[in-house]
């Protein structure tokens, strides 16, 4: 009896062992699916050309309000972690507020996020309304500036 009980034990130890390699690369394979799949859907890959990114200028984004934390300041323990990265703010620390809607964010999290997409991360809410309003007020003080000029008045 003891040749034919080592046997078995090898051969379902041989089994097991199979199983479980099949089952590793089966959950390695589907993550890599899964994680192309959703970059494709959500439009998000930070890998894009730039050409094709329909982010914000930089300008704009250095120009958005920052404020450094402080945890007696922030009411809820959702306010003190980062909604791109998850991790937890640190005391004085620089986060960059989003002007419409409020949220915060570290600052190397958003100024990334804000060169691909022109939206809030947690709300959606559009900045490009923000961008494009300076552009104008910009535009308007410039072809208001040259009509005034003492150049164009004697043309």
């Amino acid at each position: 009896m003891g040749p034919g009980i080592n046997l078995i034990s090898t051969v379902i130890a041989f089994v097991m062992s199979a199983t479980f390699i099949v089952f590793v690369c089966t959950r390695i394979i589907c993550g890599r699916i899964r994680r192309s799949r959703f970059q494709t859907q959500s439009g998000i890959d930070l890998e894009q050309p730039e050409e094709q990114i329909r982010g914000l200028e930089p300008v704009v984004v250095a120009a958005m309000p920052t404020l450094k934390f402080n945890s007696e300041e922030f009411n809820s323990i959702e306010d003190t972690q980062c909604s791109i990265c998850l991790g937890e703010y640190q005391e004085k620390e620089v986060l960059r507020i989003m002007p419409n809607c409020g949220h915060n964010f570290h600052l190397s999290c958003i100024d990334l996020w804000l060169r691909k997409q022109s939206t809030c991360p947690v709300c959606r809410l559009p900045l490009h309304d923000i961008s494009e309003a300076k552009q104008m007020r910009a535009a308007t003080f410039r072809t208001h500036s040259h009509q005034t000029s003492p150049d164009h008045s004697r043309q």
